[in-house]
C-alpha cells in the first residue's frame, strides 16, 4: 500500500523565478495563502534561482521540526525531465543526487511545464533514489493559473486520504478533464518496485467518469 504517515500535509514549496521583468509579479504564493485561509494547510515558502540554493533550501527542510510538511512543492518554469532553475537546468537526476533521504515519504509535485514528460525509467530511477511517496506533475505546456489550480486541487485531496491510490482515483473522478488537458500524471513505485504512472481519469459516454477500481 502507498500510505502517507498523516492526514494532514502541509506544504514546503520552492518557487523560482517565472520572469525576467522584475515588474512582474507572478508567483504561488497567493494561491499557497488561500489554501491556509481556506483549508487551514500551513505552507513554507523559499525562493531558490541556483541550484546551489535549491540544495541548501532542501537541507534545511530536512529537519525533524518540519515533518508534518509532507507536500513538496516545485514551482518553476519546467522542460521535458527538468526545471529551470534561474538560467540553469534541471534535470531530474541531478535533484535526485542532492536531495539525500529528504523527500523520503513525501509526496513530490512539480508545478512546472512538460517536467513529466520523460520515459518511465527516469521516474522510476528518481523515486528508488528519493524514495518519495509518490511524484506528480505535467506533460504538456500550460498557462500558469490553470496549472496552479490544479496544483490547488491535488494538494486539498492530498488531506483527504493517507493513501496514494484514493487520492489519484478521487482526481480522476472529479478533475479528470483538466487533468487530460494539461496532461496531469501521478507515479508511484509498486510492490515489485516498478513505477505505476497513472492517467487522466477514464470517461464513459453518458456516465462521466468512472472511478477507480470500476
Amino acid at each position: 500500500m502507498i500510505i502517507a504517515k498523516t492526514w494532514t500535509k502541509h506544504i514546503f514549496c520552492l518557487e523560482g523565478d517565472w520572469n525576467d521583468d522584475l515588474r512582474k509579479k507572478n508567483s504561488v504564493i497567493s494561491a499557497l495563502d488561500f489554501l491556509h485561509v481556506n483549508s487551514n494547510i500551513k505552507y513554507i515558502h523559499r525562493h531558490a534561482s541556483t541550484k546551489e540554493e535549491i540544495a541548501n533550501r532542501l537541507s534545511e527542510f530536512n529537519k525533524k521540526k518540519y515533518s508534518s510538511y509532507n507536500i513538496c512543492y516545485f514551482a518553476f518554469h519546467g522542460e521535458p525531465n527538468k526545471i529551470k532553475v534561474g538560467r540553469e537546468l534541471m534535470t531530474l537526476d541531478e535533484l535526485s543526487e542532492i536531495t539525500g533521504d529528504t523527500l523520503k515519504g513525501k509526496i513530490v509535485h512539480f508545478g512546472s511545464c512538460s517536467s513529466l514528460r520523460l520515459n518511465k525509467r527516469y521516474i522510476e530511477r528518481f523515486l528508488k533514489k528519493t524514495q518519495a511517496l509518490c511524484v506528480s506533475g505535467y506533460k504538456l505546456d500550460f498557462s500558469f493559473v490553470p496549472g496552479t489550480v490544479l496544483d490547488l486541487l491535488l494538494f486539498e485531496m492530498c488531506q483527504r486520504y493517507k493513501n496514494i491510490i484514493c487520492i489519484e482515483r478521487d482526481m480522476r473522478f472529479y478533475y479528470g478533464k483538466l487533468m487530460r488537458e494539461l496532461e496531469f500524471s501521478m507515479a508511484y513505485l509498486d510492490s515489485s518496485g516498478r513505477a505505476n504512472i497513472t492517467a487522466p481519469g477514464q470517461r464513459i459516454k453518458g456516465t462521466g467518469f468512472v472511478p477507480y477500481g470500476q
